[in-house]
This record gives structure tokens, C-alpha cells and sequence, in this order.
């Protein structure tokens, strides 16, 4: 029954492909293989939209709706002005690294830099439940096989041999349709009932590991120098048995307790490290 009701979402969000639809060939033996598949948390706006978390140039985190029916990124006026930088004269621009949560980074991307009217008026509503900063649109989604089943926390990101062509021209100014109408009618609404976007997002502990199931325990695959677990002494080759007493079988288990922590909060990892067992406590750092 899961099985259908995913494929049925799928359906539904425009991620699957349909028969005799044009798209990325499946690759032969004579291609490279697919990249490893990145588990990138999500969550559902009141609203019912997909949301996902990014860090743009190292800064953020900020949230952005999946979004199969825009062309393109978008990030939205103010974010843009924060990261310095600017629209061309067509409204696009460049970030140097787009890092949405879970690991999947995009260096460089091009963007609009605009306020989709969209966006204006969920958040003068607060309707999304948190402040909206942007969409992730067709010129990025289209890089990955993306797989959703709304019974669990995370989407499955595949990267693909496939570049998109060039979105749609798009004009470098904003329009007087009716969405830009109705966004503005929000806004005003909004600010009349006195709502607003939910509180800020709360950032999630951060280890600075990059951690390999192994047979038995996650095994420490790479340690970033300046990092938490770095300046608390953790190695390449640690494997990590226990965190704060309860043992773990794999590099979720870690992900998943770290994440429900707060940045400054302490850890505990026990780790095995040759024939020796020790115990690493680690100040978890600011994550997405």
C-alpha cells in the first residue's frame, strides 16, 4: 500500500516520468554510473508544499519550496540582497554554492533573483507556518531523480547524467498579472489581520563528519579539520559504536539523534579506534 500511495504522489508532483515522454536516456554500461543518492530531509508547510532547507555562499539556512511548475530557482529579493549578490540586467544571478540540507550542493547555480508573488502572500498570511524564501524550479530539479513517500522524513535525491537546457526567457521585471495582484493582496491582508511568518527556524546541531556504514557500526569516512568532532579529537577511521550510551548501527542513527540537538548542546561519542574504546565528547557546532 505504501508503494502505491508513493508512486501516486509522485504522479501527482510531476516527479515521475511519463511513457514516451523525452528525458534523460538510462545509462549503458559505457556511461559513468549514477552518483551516490543523497537523503535530503523534508518537511510539509501548512499548506501541504513540499520544503525543503539551503544554505546559499555558507549562509542560511533558508527554506524554499519544491516547486515542478517553476522554471527555475528563485531567491527572493531580500535573501539576495543579504548575500550581495546582484541581478543582471535580466534578473538572474550567480551564487556560488546552493547546499540544500542533506548534502546535495550545486556549485556554481544561476538564479532569478525576484519575489514570486507566491511567496509574498503565503508570508503576509503566514500560511506556510515559517518565512518562505524562495522555489526550487525545473532548471535544478531536473539534475535528479527525486523520489517522495510522504510516510517518511527524507526524499531521495539521485543525481542524473542529464544537464537541462535553458529555462524560458523569463522578463528582468516583475509583471502586472494577476499573480502579482493577488500576492499583493495578501501582503495587504496580511498585514491588516496582523499574521506573519512563523518563528525562526531553529539550526540543528552539527558534527562535521562525513560517516561510511560499515558491516557492524558507521565508520568516520572524512572529519573536517576546524569542525566540532575535528577539535574534539575524532579521526578518519573511528567507528563510532555509541552515542550518549545507546548504541548505533549506522550512520542514520547519528544523523538522526545530532539533528534533534541543538548547536552548543554537548555529545558523547564512544568510539572504537583500533583495539581501543574511547569516549569523545563533542560540542556540536550551528548545521542546517
Amino acid at each position: 500500500m505504501k508503494v502505491l500511495w508513493a508512486g501516486a504522489v509522485m504522479a501527482v508532483l510531476g516527479l515521475a516520468t511519463p511513457a514516451g515522454a523525452e528525458g534523460p536516456a538510462p545509462l549503458g554500461r559505457s556511461q559513468t554510473p549514477l552518483a551516490q543518492s543523497f537523503l535530503v530531509p523534508y518537511r510539509l508547510t501548512k499548506a501541504k508544499h513540499v520544503l525543503v532547507r539551503a544554505k546559499i555562499n555558507g549562509k542560511g539556512p533558508y527554506n524554499f519550496i519544491v516547486d515542478t511548475g517553476a522554471p527555475a530557482l528563485f531567491v527572493a529579493v531580500p535573501v539576495a540582497r543579504k548575500l550581495g549578490t546582484k541581478a543582471d540586467n535580466k534578473g538572474w544571478g550567480t551564487f556560488d554554492r546552493f547546499e540544500i540540507e542533506g548534502g546535495v550542493v550545486l556549485a556554481p547555480v544561476k538564479g532569478r533573483i525576484e519575489t514570486p508573488p507566491q511567496i509574498e502572500g503565503m508570508n503576509a498570511l503566514g500560511l506556510a507556518g515559517v518565512e518562505l524564501h524562495g522555489l526550487i524550479g525545473y532548471d535544478v530539479l531536473a539534475r535528479f531523480r527525486l523520489e517522495l513517500d510522504l510516510t517518511r522524513d527524507k526524499m531521495v535525491w539521485t543525481p542524473l547524467d542529464y544537464q537541462p537546457k535553458a529555462s524560458l526567457a523569463l522578463g528582468g521585471g516583475r509583471g502586472s498579472g494577476g499573480l502579482d495582484l493577488l500576492g499583493s493582496l495578501m501582503k495587504s491582508v496580511g498585514s491588516l489581520l496582523g499574521t506573519r511568518a512563523g518563528p525562526p527556524l531553529r539550526l540543528r546541531g552539527f558534527l562535521g563528519v562525513e560517516l561510511k556504514d560499515d558491516e557492524e557500526n558507521p565508520v568516520v569516512q572524512a572529519v573536517l579539520a576546524q569542525g566540532p568532532a575535528g577539535r574534539a579529537g575524532v579521526k578518519v577511521g573511528d567507528r563510532i559504536t555509541h552515542i550518549q550510551k545507546r548504541a548505533v548501527l549506522d550512520a542514520a542513527d547519528v544523523q538522526r539523534y545530532v539533528s534533534r540537538k541543538k548547536p552548543g548542546d554537548e555529545v558523547t561519542l564512544t568510539v572504537q579506534r583500533g583495539p581501543k574504546t574511547q569516549d569523545i565528547t563533542v560540542k556540536l557546532g550551528e548545521g542546517l
